[in-house]
């Protein structure tokens, strides 16, 4: 598929980069919806408790190590 005229290929790049970006947000939406989220329960937990103040951010990134 082009796009007739001087500027065609421009047209025709920005075309298929914006077909080849909507391929792969749908894909991504399809299988995050699968598997629930990216983010486990000890996850949220962890955020929340250092959200609140109950650990540092060196014991964050520690922990969120151990986990990931």
């Amino acid at each position: 598929m082009f796009f007739p005229g001087p500027f065609g290929w421009i047209v025709t790049f920005i075309f298929w980069g914006l077909v080849l970006f909507l391929a792969v947000k749908l894909f991504q939406a399809i299988f995050q919806s699968r598997s629930g989220g990216s983010d486990s329960p000890a996850l949220n937990v962890l955020k929340s408790r250092y959200a609140r103040g109950e650990i540092n951010k060196e014991e964050y990134k520690q922990m969120r190590k151990e986990i990931q």
